[in-house]
């Protein structure tokens, strides 16, 4: 029957299919276990109950809608391989059906399905297989030889004696030498320093220096004709909206605040009407909205 492939897809995303006047195919769940050491996932397996036998439209939907055919020629598909198959049932008495398992008509004309278990219809179990249980290794202890002092040579000790005393007699004149120099180096700072200090130095007369500072003069009753973004409540908002125009390209800042609290965000603050009025037509084409607000 083609009309399995159909099954088996549906199951990976349905519990039931239902096979008009065959039967269904229900999945069971099982959590998972271990057996002789083996870890097995939680899985689902199929089984078939002949008794849900009428049509729920999921399989013929399905079939619709996979071969791109009428409702009603998919469920006379699905009829005539219900057909075929019962038919071929009562002549071999088991059919094998790949990756969903096998299906016998018993003595007694019962239909009695042996599932694959080896496909695990779990979507939540999937990538995961078995696994076994490795024995954990005992450690073993192992004899260490005890350790062997080495034979004591009276001349060999001697000679590290020896040789002891000549390197505290080398260090002993060298950090005399370093003593004495740096104590010369002292005596000749100190002379050093005492002429520095008895010095006098004459660096003349110093110009006199006349600095004129004048601070910026800003005219307090300059007119801005600002373009106008949007006001905001929040003042957190307002801070990222204006950082979004500015990452866009305009001088964007805010302007004087809004009499109900509000704070405006500008796309940009001009001294000119005539640039205002462009700026607001640029934005507008770009299908944004935009207004004209004058700062006296």
């Amino acid at each position: 029957m083609t009309i399995f492939k159909e099954i088996y897809d549906l199951l990976y995303n349905n519990d039931c299919v239902i096979v008009p006047k065959f039967g269904a195919f229900v999945l069971r769940s099982h959590p998972a276990y271990i057996k002789d050491d083996n870890f097995y996932p939680p899985k689902k397996i199929i089984s078939f109950n002949a008794m849900l036998d009428e049509n729920d439209g999921l399989l013929v939907k399905h079939l619709s809608t996979s071969r791109n055919i009428s409702y009603k020629k998919a469920l006379k598909i699905i009829n005539d391989e219900t057909d075929s198959l019962k038919n071929k049932l009562s002549i071999d008495k088991k059919i094998k059906i790949d990756r969903i398992g096998d299906i016998e008509l018993s003595s007694e004309n019962n239909l009695v399905f042996h599932p694959n278990e080896l496909i695990n219809f779990d979507s939540n179990s999937f990538g995961l297989s078995s696994f076994s249980k490795e024995p954990i290794l005992k450690s073993v202890k192992r004899d260490i030889a005890p350790k062997t002092e080495p034979a004591k040579n009276p001349v060999l000790r001697y000679a590290v004696i020896f040789l002891a005393l000549i390197g505290f007699g080398y260090f002993g004149y060298f950090n005399y030498l370093d003593n004495e120099r740096i104590k010369n180096i002292a005596i000749a700072q100190d002379q050093i320093l005492q002429n520095v200090q008895s010095a006098t130095f004459n660096i003349g007369e110093l110009p006199t220096i006349n600095l004129k500072v004048t601070a910026p003069v800003e005219n307090i009753n300059k007119t801005y004709f600002s373009v106008i973004a949007g006001s905001f409540r929040s003042k957190v908002n307002a801070e990222k909206h204006l950082n979004y125009l500015i990452n866009k390209g305009f001088k964007a800042s805010y302007t004087a605040e809004n009499p109900n609290g509000l704070f405006r965000v500008a796309y940009a603050r001009l001294e000119s009407r005539k640039k205002a009025y462009s700026l607001i037509a640029e934005i507008k084409e770009n299908g944004q909205d935009a207004w004209l607000l004058i700062e006296d």
